[in-house]
């Protein structure tokens, strides 16, 4: 009978050890995006869009965050990118790839602001 309890303890010890590296794990990966610009640009971009860092060379972005707060839809949150950077030609963010019809509604964006700039 000792010997089930010591290894049910060494098993739920384990579980709590493997649960806090995943939980640790996830902390450091952080927030991660990538967007493929529909115009490369010109010269490296540097911005930071809500809290996360972007940087583009050519047609290709990423941003990264240690953090964030933002629950912002992933539509949402490419039409604060595009705003900035200018409309894309793909968006990812969270594991999640923006459709078509997703990617228009985003790009949106950045003509209108582009519009009331002028």
């Amino acid at each position: 009978m000792q010997n089930f309890r010591c290894v049910g303890a060494l098993a739920a010890l384990a579980l709590c050890a493997g649960f806090g590296a995943t939980q640790a794990q996830a902390q450091a990966a952080g927030y991660v995006g990538e967007a493929r610009l529909a115009t490369p640009a010109a010269a490296p971009v540097a911005q930071t869009i809500s809290g996360v860092d972007w940087r583009c060379e050519g047609d290709q972005c990423q941003g990264a965050a240690v953090r964030r707060a933002n629950l912002d839809g992933v539509v949402r949150e490419c039409k604060k990118v595009v705003a900035v950077i200018g409309p894309v030609a793909s968006y990812r963010s969270g594991g999640r790839e923006l459709t078509a019809g997703q990617l228009r509604a985003c790009n949106k964006a950045a003509i209108q602001v582009q519009t009331a700039r002028n």
